[in-house]
């Protein structure tokens, strides 16, 4: 493992890879294909949530709606880690991984704090699941 390690890698790692069944090479070849296209329509429903919300924010902040301030900030911030993925992404840098991981991360944050505690453990373990299974593939 590399010393520069990210926010709760050490701790996730053996979770994801150790204690889970790993996926076969085939599925993981697959999600590797797939991911930078997964992160460019990530990034255009992200792009076009904004947009909407921007024409929409005044209605939200005159009903008094903090929360959906703090909503767009998240949004913004995991468009942008998805946006920065995708050349290493396509390139199989561990770069593009590693934002891939922080907008996990955010978007972990973002469920909990907007009380989406089921859905957002889960798709945080399927999420994480993906990532770790995958991190082989990307140098």
């Amino acid at each position: 493992m590399e010393t520069n390690t990210l926010p709760l890698e050490k701790e996730l790692e053996p979770i994801f890879t150790k204690q889970l069944p790993p996926f076969p090479d085939n599925i993981k070849e697959l999600f590797v294909k797939i991911a930078p296209f997964l992160a460019i329509i990530n990034v255009i429903f992200g792009v076009l949530g904004a947009g909407l919300g921007t024409l929409l924010s005044p209605f939200a902040w005159f009903a008094g709606s903090f929360i959906y301030g703090i909503g767009m900030i998240f949004l913004i911030v995991m468009v942008a880690l998805n946006g920065l993925a995708i050349s290493g992404l396509f390139n199989q840098k561990k770069e593009g991984w590693k934002y891939l991981y922080y907008a996990q991360f955010i978007s972990v944050i973002y469920n909990l704090c907007m009380g989406s505690w089921f859905s957002g453990l889960i798709g945080a373990f399927i999420g994480f699941w993906i990532l770790f299974q995958i991190r082989e593939k990307y140098s």
